[in-house]
């Protein structure tokens, strides 16, 4: 059986494709590119905007349009909110939500041997609800790497009860629910053993690890007197071989200045930290409904700032949220400035039905959107140039990870992308993929820094 695969929206999604992957591979079967015929396909989707949805369907259709016989499978958040949207498509043979994504494998199985000898009536849909999204599936060790296997993901966690606005996520993922600790080191332990020399720890929420009682926030504390991110960030920091950890985000709405200065004692805790903004303006982020105000935000980065001046940091921002003024934007344009984050996604607002977003008025013109969005990434990449020359000639730890147009590129503990020459430094002797290597940065070079390495 050949099976093919396509993945759309974040990371979470790409590491539960590989467990799937990986189901399918210890039953026999073969993985073959998603622009090749197959017997089955999997399209694992996003639904965090309606481009994302649109997206889905495109690829649904895409790949079965190569082997029209070939057994159609639609997972992933779009799956799970809108089964009836998708449930309405003929290409589709099995609808699964999220949370039943390990019983994949078994099901298309079961179904490809039994649907030449059943007439199709329509697609097999298995979705839990909302209110059985309670419990962590955990998909076992799953190797998701990067960059020659140089960086690979472990999920920790599920779910979020956060509840934005804007967002739809909540309820295609449902209610936080973690990962046992044990099982994540153990799987740290893994892959550093095979060689990956970051770990990076994601998951739907992880600032809200280790929390339990549904929509109550509280944290478990283990017999350490630890609790949250920190119970497994200690662990992992612990283990032997030569390594860092990169934390994938963490959201305002959950940790304040305190939770953040627990993790910075940590050596091997990359100085970078994904810290979502959304808005810079207190009137949009209440609208939101995130639970923190522009002040808040600006403590957090001062906080990283006072304990590494270099320390990096990335955001995502929402343009044309509804009720958005002019004013309201240069609020977040002024907290762009102020934080010098090292890269801004910048995102148009997409309204998700079901949301409490999806109700407001006062709606801002898509032109005046895409205008903010332009400017916005004008705006990030000035910070980000005068963030990264604050780092010239000062020697940075870079994990190489490929050759690209005749560098070497790879990524600093803070997050700046580099291209190394290589021929400059160490004998001459480039570093391979896989090497940590010591650099000092000379120059803006496209989306990072030119660099040498160190003598």
């Amino acid at each position: 059986m050949k099976i093919a695969f396509h993945t759309l929206g974040c990371k979470v999604n790409q590491y539960e494709t590989e467990a799937i992957k990986e189901a399918f591979v210890s039953r026999g079967a073969e993985i073959v590119n998603e622009d090749e015929a197959a017997d089955v396909y999997v399209v694992n989707t996003c639904t965090v905007t309606n481009i994302a949805d649109r997206k889905s369907r495109q690829y649904i259709r895409r790949m079965k349009s190569l082997s029209p016989d070939a057994l159609m499978i639609v997972t992933g958040c779009y799956a799970q909110v809108a089964a009836d949207e998708i449930e309405r498509m003929p290409e589709v043979d099995l609808i699964i939500g999220n949370s039943l994504k390990s019983e994949i494998a078994d099901r298309a199985f079961e179904l490809y041997t039994q649907r030449s000898a059943t007439k199709k009536e329509g697609p097999e849909k298995h979705l839990l609800g909302y209110d059985e999204l309670t419990e962590y599936e955990d998909m076992g060790s799953v190797t998701l790497a990067e960059s020659s296997m140089c960086r690979a993901y472990i999920k920790i966690e599920e779910g979020c009860n956060r509840f934005c606005s804007y967002c739809l996520i909540p309820y295609a993922r449902g209610r936080v629910r973690s990962r046992r600790p044990e099982d994540v080191v153990e799987e740290a332990r893994t892959l550093i053993s095979k060689g990956y020399k970051e770990i990076i720890l994601t998951g739907i929420n992880i600032a809200l690890y280790g929390t339990e009682n549904g929509f109550e926030f509280e944290r478990k504390t283990d017999e350490e007197g630890l609790s949250g991110l920190e119970t497994i960030i200690k662990r992992i920091d612990a283990l032997e071989g030569d390594f860092r950890i990169r934390l994938s985000s963490l959201e305002p709405t959950v940790v304040n200045v305190d939770d953040v200065r627990k993790l910075l004692g940590y050596k091997k805790l990359c100085h970078h930290l994904h810290l979502s903004l959304q808005s810079g303006s207190d009137i949009i982020l209440k609208a939101m409904n995130r639970r923190y105000n522009r002040e808040e935000y600006l403590e957090i980065v001062k906080a990283l700032r006072d304990f590494d001046p270099l320390y990096g940091i990335t955001t995502d921002i929402i343009v044309g949220f509804p009720g958005e003024e002019d004013n309201d934007f240069e609020d977040s344009l002024d907290v762009v400035k102020k934080a010098e984050f090292v890269r801004v996604h910048a995102f148009r607002y997409s309204p998700r039905k079901g949301t409490k977003g999806a109700e407001l008025k006062n709606t801002v013109p898509g032109d005046i959107s895409s205008e903010r969005a332009d400017r916005l990434e004008a705006a990030a990449k000035e910070t980000a140039i005068r963030f990264n020359e604050k780092n010239f000639d000062v020697v940075h730890t870079v994990l190489a990870e490929e050759e690209n147009g005749g560098y070497i590129t790879g990524y600093t503990g803070n997050y700046i992308r580099v291209y190394i020459e290589p021929t400059k430094g160490y004998n001459k002797i480039s570093p391979r993929p896989g090497d940590f290597c010591k650099v000092k940065l000379t120059e803006n070079y496209k989306d990072g820094c030119k660099a040498v390495l160190a003598e």
